[in-house]
């Protein structure tokens, strides 16, 4: 195969890891109430993939991945997810190759940082339409973020499979 083949290999396979995970959200997540929240594993997808792929890759794919989620459920503003999780994807991504070293722990770290920037977010977009939420802000993300992060565990398995499968098959054909 050509490195460009191998990419498009490579993105595809994300591709359907991502909509694994985005009908898994959409048909059975949503359903599961626990401490009044559901897990949200669309600032995980983002934050595990940029981990394992970089910043720049990273910030593409989450913008990619912002764009869905405003498409498919509501925010608080338009274009709420697709403004935000480029930055996760940045910050996770930047994280992952000069901070932390890109394994478990990283996306385990940087899925939270994905979730606290969201949540801050939302805090502020509260803060600007004049409603002070903050308590109740910070509350909701820190349930959404406990209930949430057990799910790091398979994403970030199934995605560093893809990985390893595509890096696996780039060093048979050196």
């Amino acid at each position: 195969m050509t490195p460009r083949q191998e990419t498009i290999y490579k993105w595809g396979l994300y591709t359907l890891v991502t909509l694994l995970c985005c009908v898994s959200q959409g048909l059975v997540l949503q359903y599961v109430k626990v401490l009044g929240v559901f897990p949200f594993i669309y600032p995980i997808l983002a934050a595990v993939l940029s981990t394992l792929e970089g910043p720049l890759s990273g910030m593409i794919y989450s913008l990619a991945l912002g764009v869905i989620c405003d498409l498919t459920i509501s925010a608080p503003i338009p274009c709420f997810y697709t403004l935000i999780f480029p930055l996760a994807g940045l910050l996770a991504g930047t994280l992952a190759r000069s901070v932390l070293s890109s394994g478990f722990l990283s996306a385990l770290v940087t899925s939270a940082a994905a979730f606290l920037l969201t949540g801050a977010f939302h805090g502020l977009i509260f803060f600007f339409i004049s409603r002070p939420a903050w308590a109740e802000t910070a509350a909701v993300c820190g349930r959404e973020l406990a209930v949430s992060i057990p799910w790091v565990l398979p994403v970030y398995f199934l995605f560093r499979f893809v990985c390893r499968r595509c890096f696996q098959k780039q060093s048979t054909r050196s």
